[in-house]
């Protein structure tokens, strides 16, 4: 009886801390996502969910014990077919394996983080920006802190990844941008985030960005 009861306390303890995760959306904004669901023999009403509940992989058990992030998903899954059929004017050819490589990123970044806190911000970052991508409008998302999604030391510094491009952090505090090679700055830490400032065509610092904590960039000696 006692084991008994142990094993149902671990499951209803591990279902619970499912529920509580990815925490991304007000009811006001759900209600958003929940009106751009497409119904019956509306467009894009055949596209399934990128997370397939059969599939045992983290990303799954993550979503699959909430009706709520499985449909946050299936509009995630919705958006980025509409974001390049409308770019491009061609349609996808199999609604079922386009979102396959972004299932398997998300999967992976799950995978890597232990940190949950640090995961849910990851998440709920990785949605609100690929929703704002490619819908705009309410789901209109610009974060007054951004997350590093991954992070790769080097000789160098390190190599910050943030979805719109690539930072390179020197060990001199210098910063160079993966899109424009000419565009440069300094960074700093700050307490327990960092910051990097860019400068403008006039060697101005005129754009500036905040970081919540990356274990390899703190790794570095850059203060100000």
């Amino acid at each position: 009886m006692m084991k008994n009861r142990i094993i149902i306390f671990i499951i209803s303890f591990f279902y619970l801390a499912a529920h509580a995760e990815l925490q991304c959306f007000s009811n006001e904004e759900y209600q958003h996502i929940i009106s751009r669901l497409p119904l019956n023999e509306e467009q894009y009403y055949n596209v399934p969910n990128m997370v397939n509940c059969n599939e045992k992989i983290n990303l799954s058990q993550l979503v699959c014990v909430n009706n709520k992030i499985k449909n946050i998903f299936l509009l995630l899954s919705i958006s980025r077919i509409y974001a390049y059929e409308n770019a491009t004017h061609t349609p996808v050819e199999d609604y079922s394996t386009y979102n396959n490589d972004f299932k398997e990123w998300i999967n992976n970044i799950i995978n890597k983080e232990n940190d949950k806190a640090i995961l849910n911000r990851k998440l709920c970052y990785i949605i609100k920006k690929t929703l704002s991508d490619n819908f705009g409008g309410e789901f209109y998302y610009e974060p007054k802190i951004e997350e590093v999604i991954n992070s790769k030391k080097n000789d160098n510094g390190v190599i910050i990844d943030t979805l719109e491009r690539l930072f390179y952090l020197g060990k001199s505090c210098d910063v160079r941008v993966s899109l424009d090679k000419y565009k440069r700055g300094i960074w700093y830490k700050s307490n327990n985030k960092f910051i990097i400032e860019l400068e403008d065509k006039k060697y101005k610092f005129t754009d500036k960005y905040y970081f919540n904590y990356d274990e390899n960039v703190f790794s570095l000696n850059c203060y100000r």
